[in-house]
C-alpha cells in the first residue's frame, strides 16, 4: 500500500504555514490568510500560493527559493504524527509492502520522517525532485513498480483531490481520509472508499 504523508500520516501543517506566511513576509508579496494556506496544503505549495496570488514563473522560482530555505532550517520538524497512526504501521508493516508517496521534496521527507521515527515502517519513500519534475502520479507509480505488485494488490491512502487522481491515473484504488488537512466530508472523496478516522481506516487495511 500507498501512504501520502502530509495530512494522511502527519499534521505538517503549522510548519509549512510558518514558512508559507514568513516568505510571503520576507519578499513583500501580499500576506495570505493562515486558513487558506493551510487549504493549500497537499500540491506542490509554491504553484498553489503563486496561483493564488496570480504570479507567474519568475514569482514561483522566487518564493520557492525562500520558502524552502525557510521550511527546512527553521520549521520542517514543526509536525506531529496524527493518534493512531503508528501503531496502525506498526502492525501493517510485519504484513505488507508499505511505501510513502508524498511531493514534499525528497530530503525535507527523510529528514522528517526519520526525526519522527516512522522511516523504519516503509519499504520505500518517494517524494518530489529538487527540480520539481516529477507528479504525484510518477512517484507513486514509482513505488508501485518497486512493490512487485499488480495494481489490483495496491491501494492509493490520501487526503486530497491531489492523491485521488493520482491514484486513479495509475489505475490504483483509493481511499480517501477526512481527519487531515485536505477532505473534510465523505463527499468530498471523488472516487474510493473513505476513513473518517484513524480506527476506520485500520479496520479497512488489517
Amino acid at each position: 500500500m500507498i501512504f501520502d504523508l502530509d495530512g494522511t500520516l502527519i499534521d505538517s501543517s503549522e510548519g509549512i504555514v510558518h514558512a508559507v506566511s514568513e516568505a510571503l513576509r520576507n519578499l513583500g508579496y501580499p500576506m495570505l490568510d493562515e486558513g487558506l494556506i493551510k487549504s493549500l496544503i497537499g500540491p506542490p505549495i509554491g504553484k498553489e500560493i503563486v496561483k493564488k496570488l496570480d504570479y507567474g514563473d519568475e514569482e514561483l522560482k522566487e518564493f520557492n527559493a525562500e520558502f524552502r530555505d525557510l521550511y527546512k532550517t527553521k520549521y520542517l520538524m514543526e509536525a506531529e504524527i496524527y493518534p493512531g497512526i503508528e501503531g496502525l504501521l506498526s502492525r501493517l508493516s510485519d504484513q505488507k509492502f508499505m511505501a510513502v508517496a508524498t511531493n514534499k521534496r525528497i530530503d525535507y521527507t527523510l529528514i522528517l520522517m526519520d526525526g519522527l521515527g516512522l522511516s523504519k515502517y516503509f519499504d520505500i519513500i518517494e517524494g518530489s525532485d529538487l527540480e520539481g519534475r516529477l507528479e504525484k502520479h510518477d512517484l507513486i507509480d514509482k513505488c508501485l513498480k518497486s512493490s512487485g505488485h499488480l495494481p489490483s494488490e495496491t491501494v492509493v491512502v490520501g487526503d486530497t483531490a491531489h492523491d485521488a487522481s493520482a491514484a486513479k491515473s495509475c489505475g490504483l484504488d483509493f481511499i480517501g481520509v477526512t481527519y487531515g488537512l485536505g477532505f473534510k466530508r465523505p463527499e468530498d472523496v471523488p472516487f474510493g472508499k473513505v476513513a473518517t478516522s484513524v480506527p476506520s481506516l485500520q479496520e479497512m487495511l488489517l
